[in-house]
């Protein structure tokens, strides 16, 4: 599942339309869509996080089988873990991943190229 399909499966779920999701990024619902249908590639790690925050999950819901809703996101007091699929075992993509939002924008440049690259073959 890519990440427009996840976007979509959990906005649905929330029970949102791409304008209330929209208003909960700062993005139109016309960008929500593109991101949904897959028309807008490489989504900014800003936006996957605060899309993160708007669905009520953490950022590694979007390259993984996991989500965590969290207490700021559904303003309760409590976290809750739910499991799509079963969890992805590649632990050291998971830090990456978990990492990449807090990196320098040179460091995020370098992961990005590489990814780039990789992608050419």
């Amino acid at each position: 599942m890519f990440i427009g399909s996840k976007i979509k499966a959990r906005r649905k779920e929330l029970g949102l339309t791409q304008t209330e999701l929209g208003q909960r990024v700062h993005k139109s619902s016309q960008v929500i869509s593109n991101w949904e249908r897959g028309y807008t590639t490489g989504i900014a790690a800003e936006d996957l996080q605060q899309l993160a925050t708007a669905l009520a999950t953490d950022i590694t819901f979007f390259v993984s089988n996991t989500y965590t809703t969290t207490s700021k996101a559904m303003n309760t007091g409590h976290i809750h873990i739910s499991n799509i699929q079963e969890t992805s075992n590649d632990r050291r993509l998971d830090s990456l991943i978990a990492e990449y939002p807090h990196l320098d924008e040179k460091s995020k440049d370098i992961i990005d190229a590489i990814v780039a690259l990789s992608k050419k073959d």
